[in-house]
């Protein structure tokens, strides 16, 4: 039996969270399996996920993937810049800017390419670097780079830069959720957190589908 391709997803994965207990992680995809899109999880402050996708084979593929609570197909415009984030989403706005690169920056751009989009490697990170990555870009004790998704796929996160936050905004249905805050510590959607601080995370995530679907 052929064994399925992995399927790549190159983009930018853009986090923040806000005084009013909202947090957002927007996913800007230059180049996938479903083209260019964007997509956003959003995280009520009583814990409720919500997916919200630009169409149904995104939130078919995205819900899949990931848990989450309710799952809407709404209108989904704007893009991440090369220093800051524009993205009206149905009932959601969000608004950041991006700090300039540091040396943590440079740190995950060193290793070459063929390292960042090879699983193998991935997951050798995943578990030798895990105890220092969280020390490094702050609060990341819940991320992890490798392992099974909660729908059974295989996945792998191949990070090509991270930014920081300066400033982030989102207004829901028009209401101000208030100043930038750290997100919380288990988002609770995929196999790994995001990092606690606000930040951008340019990366090569692979997708390996589930055996019993291949």
């Amino acid at each position: 039996m052929t064994t399925p391709p992995d399927h790549l997803f190159e983009g930018a994965i853009t986090a923040a969270g806000f005084a009013s207990g909202e947090s957002v992680v927007v996913g800007s995809w230059a180049r996938s399996p479903l083209g260019m899109c964007i997509d956003v999880m959003w995280r009520r402050p009583d814990g409720e996920r919500i997916l919200l996708a630009p169409r149904q084979e995104v939130a078919d593929y995205i819900a899949d993937l990931y848990a989450f609570d309710t799952v809407r197909v709404v209108p989904i415009e704007g893009r991440l810049l090369r220093d800051s984030l524009r993205v009206t989403a149905g009932p959601l706005q969000v608004s950041a800017t991006l700090a300039a690169r540091d040396w943590r920056s440079w740190l995950f751009a060193l290793r070459p390419r063929a390292l960042r989009r090879s699983p193998r490697w991935i997951a050798m990170e995943d578990r030798l670097a895990r105890p220092f990555v969280g020390r490094i870009i702050g609060g990341g004790e819940g991320v992890r780079a490798a392992g099974i998704a909660p729908g059974g796929q295989q996945e792998f996160y191949g990070a090509d830069d991270w930014r920081a936050l300066t400033w982030a905004s989102l207004t829901v249905d028009g209401e101000d959720a208030g100043s930038m805050a750290r997100l919380p510590a288990d988002f609770g959607v995929g196999l790994s957190a995001f990092p606690t601080q606000p930040a951008s995370v340019r990366v090569g995530t692979i997708i390996r589908p589930a055996p019993d679907r291949a």
